[in-house]
């Protein structure tokens, strides 16, 4: 049974003000368990939360120029803190501190994971009206897909570290011995965008594949909305640190829950995920190519091309990490 909060746990609005007016040192628990504290420091120009967390062994980043979270040590044991750091804002960020406290102390959470939940939860109810373009949406399911498959084959760090994501220059995943590029479509045939000559170039002595994922949209009760895609592999992964990973992945995507409900589209896969080596006789264009053809690649502002791997046969017998790079079942 869920408890019920008290109404008074937290300041009033006036309370809150004449505290901050009288810019005195203020410490004040808040009712609950574990044991949990609002403080002022006028001298460091702070407003905070403290909780005791003698487990806590880490202190995530807010990614957030005014708000720090940090472990220190107090008279009863070490405690976590959120921390705001300018007092003008004091005010409108002691919603988010009353809000961690209430995870924490009501919810259950751990303080780290209480702050995410309520950095996540702030950011969902500012953030402005977007959309998410449908290649983006099937480029992203691809890569859960491979992510997944090599979360269940690998394990959750290698599959992790592995995951370089859309906003890096490097390949899509780096793994141990070879670096994968992943193309997705959701046309009739196998083909893929290539965007910029240096995509299918391998790094070094590194050997280069590229997995392709063929999807079709899917039955009521089949398949699976990206949205639920996004849940599976969280699941995979679990809470902690990798979680921490995978979040940081999906955000430079450009992904956020509240886009689950405009992706409406179930997916599924039209034809088994392929692979293919990229080498000398895999169809695509690279600067070594080209400027044996004499091509003035200084001249080449912007190059994107679209290659049709239909029928063409994929490696056979790839090694199991790359298999796993196939992906797992989305059903």
């Amino acid at each position: 049974m869920t408890a019920t909060p008290n109404p008074d746990r937290h300041l009033a609005p006036a309370l809150l003000n004449r505290v901050l007016t009288e810019g005195m040192p203020y410490l004040k628990p808040i009712e609950g368990d574990p044991l949990v504290w609002l403080f002022v420091t006028p001298s460091e120009g702070h407003l905070g939360l403290r909780v005791h967390s003698p487990e806590s062994d880490r202190a995530p980043a807010t990614g957030l120029q005014h708000v720090v979270s940090r472990l220190t040590h107090q008279d009863v044991g070490r405690c976590f803190e959120v921390v705001v750091t300018v007092p003008r804002l004091f005010q409108a960020a002691y919603p988010l501190l009353c809000s961690v406290a209430d995870h924490v102390q009501i919810d259950r959470l751990w303080p780290e994971d209480a702050l995410k939940l309520t950095l996540r939860e702030f950011a969902m109810l500012l953030r402005r009206e977007e959309v998410f373009p449908k290649e983006r949406e099937i480029g992203l399911f691809g890569e859960l897909l491979s992510l997944a498959g090599l979360v269940r084959a690998e394990g959750v760090s290698t599959a992790l570290a592995s995951w370089r994501g859309p906003a890096r220059e490097e390949h899509d995943f780096g793994l141990p011995a070879d670096d994968v590029e992943i193309k997705t479509t959701s046309g009739e045939r196998r083909t893929h965008w290539v965007e910029s000559l240096n995509q299918l170039v391998p790094t070094g002595s590194r050997s280069l594949w590229l997995v392709s994922h063929q999807l079709t949209q899917a039955g009521a009760r089949t398949g699976l909305r990206l949205g639920e895609l996004v849940e599976r592999v969280r699941d995979l992964v679990g809470a902690g640190a990798k979680r921490d990973d995978l979040e940081a992945g999906l955000g430079s995507w450009g992904w956020s829950d509240d886009m689950a409900e405009r992706c409406e589209t179930r997916w599924t896969r039209r034809t088994p995920s392929a692979l293919y080596a990229i080498d000398d006789r895999f169809p695509r264009l690279v600067p070594e190519s080209l400027k044996n053809a004499e091509v003035a690649l200084n001249r080449l502002v912007e190059v994107r091309y679209r290659i049709d791997l239909t029928g063409l046969v994929p490696v056979t017998a790839p090694t199991s990490t790359l298999i796993a790079t196939l992906g797992s079942e989305e059903k």
